[in-house]
This record gives C-alpha cells, structure tokens and sequence, in this order.
C-alpha cells in the first residue's frame, strides 16, 4: 500500500526520494484508531518571491557566466499561469482538545525573474519552487471576530526541490532544465478556518517560505540564491 501511495506522489507531484515520503506516511497512518482526526486540505493561491541576487560560480566554460553575483530586478509568481499555484496538505490533530495538529505539506509555486541577467538566456524555476515541508500547527479554540471563524499559526521544516531551468549566453551550448534536491525549506503560516459542518472546512492563509537554492549545473558549475516566498491562499478541508 504505501510503495503505491509513494509511487503516485512522485509522479503527481515531483520525484522526490521515496524513502522519505515512506517515512512520513508511516508515521501518519501507523495508528489506524486515530483515523477519525485526519483531514485533507487542497489550496490555490498566489505567491510573490522577495528580491534576492544569483550567485554563480565554475558556469564561465559550458554558460558563458562569469563567477559572481547577478540581480533579477526581483522575482515573480506567475500564480495563475500553467502550472497554476496550488498545494496540498495531509493534517493530523491527536485529539480534539488538544490545541496541537501536526501536518505534511507539499507546495508548488513559480518563481521568474522579473529582469534576466545580462546575456543569459534562461533562469528561472517555472515547473515549480516544489517544497514538502512537516509542520506544527497550533489551532486556538476561540472564534475570532465572527462566530466559527477559528485562528492557527505554524512552523514548518522540510526539503526544497524546485525544476532548475538555466540557458547560458548566445555563445555557450549549457542548458540545465531538471528536478533537483536543493536544501532545506523553513516556513512560517497563520490562518483562519471556517467549519460549516461536520466534514468540510474553508480557510484562508498566509505563510513565509525561505528555501536557500544550491543547485548543480549540468556540464559544470552552481548556482545559489535564497527564494522568500510571500503567499496568500484560499483552500478546503475534508474531515475524515
């Protein structure tokens, strides 16, 4: 069962190390009698990546880059432009009085120069700043402004495997454009729920996403940059 669950995650999602999400979904669903405190939550959204510069070093001979840091102008999301923004989310709440939930979280955001960098031809990472993140979310019992309306906050820790897409200058032949496990992903998030009966949710969320990028490229050199990731969005949760 689980070799098949992972299965469909690296293909749906992105081909992460199967061991890890092995793991994760062990320790979730290793206690069946817990079943009735497990929700499942899909969300859109938009992001939007806070400047940050590109540093490049061993590109010169196969990119035509030289050793250095370059800005971007600033990044954007693209949120709406295929691949949409969106996310999902697999919550565990030990008990209901229990003010705790634990949850894994995979989300998958664009980030695009807003400016290239002189002379190179392509840099961004538009098939996804893909990160699958486990989070302590702490969930206050106290309506908030309106009845039914119920505040969270969490922390959450994690990997980063955004789609490296790099083309050096007119003069070079180096192209990267492939899935890379790229560090570790820290976030921060907030939120509101709406609970409009037994089994379904609404809520709204804003969350801060650092991933620190230390990429490979194909035919020599690296690359680094640190995305930070504002985003805004809007879900359903499904009690189970």
């Amino acid at each position: 069962m689980f070799e098949q669950i992972t299965k469909a995650l690296n293909i749906s999602f992105f081909p992460v190390r199967s061991n890890f999400i092995l793991v994760l979904l062990f320790m979730i669903f290793s206690n069946t009698a817990y079943a009735n405190k497990y929700s499942f939550s899909f969300y859109g959204g938009i992001n939007h990546p806070t400047h940050s510069s590109v540093n490049f070093k061993g590109a010169s001979a196969s990119y035509g880059i030289a050793d250095g840091s370059y800005s971007t102008d600033g990044w954007k999301g693209d949120s709406f432009k295929s691949p949409i923004y969106y996310g999902l989310r697999l919550n565990y709440r030990p008990a209901l009085d229990n003010n705790w939930s634990f949850a894994i979280d995979f989300n998958h955001s664009k980030v695009k120069p807003e400016k290239l960098p002189a002379g190179i031809r392509r840099l961004e990472f538009t098939d996804g700043l893909n990160t699958l993140t486990v989070n302590a979310i702490y969930n206050l019992e106290d309506s908030f402004v309106f009845d039914n309306l119920f505040p969270y906050f969490g922390i959450g820790i994690g990997i980063s495997y955004p789609h490296v897409e790099v083309t050096g200058t007119s003069s070079s032949s180096g192209i990267t454009y492939d899935y890379q496990e790229t560090g570790l992903a820290y976030q921060v998030m907030s939120g509101l729920v709406f609970p409009f009966n037994d089994s379904w949710e609404i809520f709204a969320e804003y969350r801060l996403t650092f991933t620190p990028i230390d990429a490979t490229l194909v035919d020599g050199g690296n690359l680094k940059t640190d995305i930070l990731n504002n985003q805004a969005s809007l879900g359903l949760i499904y009690r189970f």
